[in-house]
């Protein structure tokens, strides 16, 4: 409780969550009887982004959420590679899923995966690009930033992270084509062969399954000129996540800061869409996809 008190973003109702988790706790025989009570806790402190590790089970809050995309569902196993496309000539599509990288042994792989995908489809003759972020579901931020740097900008904070206390406690930067994120530079083994044009459109593509890491990803293309996001909400992780260790047998994951776009601006829910368009989805059949359909208008209209 201690460790929450000094890192959780949520302590507004800390007093009575001790109170209660005391009170729960005193008449139990063992430490194994008290872990299950923090699903309690995380959920009165409205964190459903952490969670207590307690010998090797994991007690946190799920949110009920009344989203549902069933054809996005079915698709979350079988769509777990980067895909990439060219549509009608002159658009780029690229569709990023979640990873698996939390303890950060892939971020050279995943990078370099990308960017081989934009590769693939890139060109003088691309107009605009499609980033489909549908199927991310989380991860690790850090390979999919560095991936996408070239579309995101240069020479330009484009994120970060503040506490509770409205203080900075990271920032999101590029600088002389180095991607930096809270002071830790990323280098990247694969190069672009056709750095796109600043200027180029871009849609951001996002469902109720875009994610943390996704969501992360989302808004760092926010405020940026000529971007839009079409589809639907996000799923609303928003928060930075830390891990704190207790013992060898315990530790905590807490959300212990917001994220925030290059304009300063802070999200502490869901990410809504420029244009909101639930459904439709299609890949077996790109144009067919009601979120590609509008991307594209987009795209043409610019």
């Amino acid at each position: 409780m201690n460790i929450i008190e000094a890192n959780s973003i949520h302590t507004e109702n800390l007093t009575s969550i001790k109170h209660k988790l005391y009170k729960n706790s005193k008449n139990l025989n063992s430490l194994d009887e008290v872990a299950p009570l923090f699903e309690e806790v995380f959920e009165a402190l409205n964190d459903y982004h952490g969670s207590l590790k307690y010998k090797g089970k994991t007690y946190g809050w799920t949110k009920d959420t009344s989203y549902v995309n069933a054809y996005l569902k079915s698709k979350l196993k079988e769509e777990t590679n980067v895909s990439s496309f060219i549509l009608d000539q002159d658009v780029a599509y690229i569709r990023i899923p979640g990873n698996n990288d939390f303890a950060f042994k892939k971020v050279d792989s995943l990078a370099n995966d990308i960017v081989s995908h934009i590769n693939q489809v890139n060109s003088d003759k691309i107009k605009g690009w499609i980033i489909d972020l549908r199927m991310n579901t989380g991860g690790n931020m850090y390979p999919i930033l560095l991936g996408l740097k070239e579309l995101i900008g240069n020479e330009l904070v484009f994120g970060g992270f503040i506490n509770s206390k409205n203080q900075s406690t990271g920032i999101w930067e590029i600088k002389e084509n180095k991607l930096s994120i809270d002071h830790i530079t990323l280098e990247r083994k694969t190069i672009l062969n056709y750095p796109p044009p600043n200027t180029i459109p871009i849609v951001i593509l996002t469902s109720g399954y875009t994610a943390s890491a996704g969501e992360m990803t989302a808004i760092s293309f926010i405020g940026r000129d000529h971007t839009y996001i079409v589809g639907e909400p996000t799923a609303h992780y928003t928060t930075a996540v830390q891990g704190f260790e207790i013992n060898q047998f315990a530790a905590l994951n807490l959300s212990t800061d917001y994220v925030v776009d290059r304009n300063k601006k802070v999200y502490k829910g869901r990410i809504i869409p420029d244009i909101e368009i639930t459904k439709g989805d299609n890949f077996e059949e790109l144009r067919k996809d009601t979120k590609i359909s509008q991307a594209l208008k987009l795209l043409k209209s610019k």
